[in-house]
């Protein structure tokens, strides 16, 4: 079986290695896996920009999924024959992680997806929905959940309510889905009109160019009636205060990202005001995991896949993530080396 090494920091240090199959222990399952997908975060920790306690070698890639091949003997979560995806914190089963279930991540303390056949732990896996490919169920352990456990976890979203998204990434596209197959009206922000186009098929209800329209918190606070109930908020310093415009009083921004900068740089006034929700997002738990994929398999969802490549072509797929501003999510097929 051939895995993706990183022996060094810098996608050059990525090297194709061949490894004996693995055998599992009591508690263990072998999965064959068929495919992996690449987030932001494991770009940063191969370019070593996310943390420097990197001991390699390393199999970088926190999502994948694929079969379970064989199983260890005292195993009870899983059968030769599941479809599972990996967990992107393997210890973080339920409720909050107040006992360290964050210190352990796929990818990074423990190896990750970027391998033909994995051995892990049976608590660190899940079950995908039945009706999704190994590519698509690979897209779901971290941008899937996070734009879950944001919208369903931290803001309640039903019905009728009003969710805003920054953008048309991995997190955002799927909180489009998830947002609007609850019965959510979504507003979608863009400096893209062919992507703001891409969302509109996906479900976006209303659209916004925020070149064309610098103060899209206000826009998005006019079309809701009475400002958003929640917001994906990706973009960090430059985007916040434009959020706290959009929002409803009582409303909740889930921080996700910050390609707008790091610093938030806002004051404590109109926080006040708003008596908003401010949720720092960090994927989430197993549980909610599994409500995700029972939500996933109840309507249906597939989420969108902007290029698929092969595990050779690792290099060229973390340019395209960093360089291309995928709509969706980039792909790693690993039965193609």
């Amino acid at each position: 079986m051939q895995s993706l090494q990183l022996n060094n920091f810098g996608p050059d240090h990525l090297t194709l290695v061949d490894s004996a199959m693995p055998e599992p222990s009591e508690h263990e399952v072998v999965v064959t896996l068929a495919a992996a997908s690449l987030n932001p975060r494991d770009s940063q920790i191969i370019a070593g920009h996310f943390t420097t306690a990197v001991e390699f070698p390393l199999v970088p890639l926190s999502d994948g999924a694929g079969t379970v091949t064989a199983v260890g003997t005292k195993v009870t979560r899983f059968e030769v024959g599941d479809k599972v995806t990996t967990l992107f914190f393997p210890n973080w089963h339920s409720g909050e992680a107040t006992n360290g279930e964050r210190g352990v991540s796929t990818g990074l303390e423990v190896p990750g997806a970027a391998q033909e056949v994995g051995v892990f732990h049976e608590d660190s896996l899940a079950n995908s929905a039945p009706h999704l490919t190994a590519a698509e169920a690979a897209c779901y352990p971290c941008a899937g959940l996070t734009a879950w456990s944001a919208l369903f976890d931290k803001s309640f979203i039903t019905k009728g309510n009003w969710v805003l998204i920054q953008g048309t990434g991995g997190v955002a596209t799927m909180g489009i889905q998830l947002a609007k197959a609850a019965g959510a009206n979504v507003i979608v922000i863009s400096s893209s009109h062919e992507k703001l186009e891409k969302a509109k098929a996906l479900g976006a209800d209303y659209l916004i160019n925020y070149i064309e329209t610098p103060e899209w918190g206000q826009r998005a606070f006019e079309i809701s009636g009475h400002g958003v109930d929640a917001v994906l908020e990706i973009g960090g310093t430059a985007t916040l205060e434009n959020s706290l415009n959009a929002i409803r009083h009582g409303g909740h921004i889930n921080i996700i990202g910050y390609m707008a900068g790091i610093d938030m740089g806002i004051t404590v006034f109109p926080l006040i005001i708003k008596n908003a929700n401010l949720h720092g997002i960090g994927t989430g738990n197993r549980d909610s995991y599994e409500s995700l994929m029972q939500f996933v398999g109840k309507h249906g969802l597939r989420p969108p896949i902007y290029q698929h490549f092969s595990l050779s072509e690792v290099k060229q797929a973390l340019h395209t993530l960093d360089t291309g501003s995928p709509f969706g999510k980039v792909v790693i097929d690993l039965s193609q080396t």
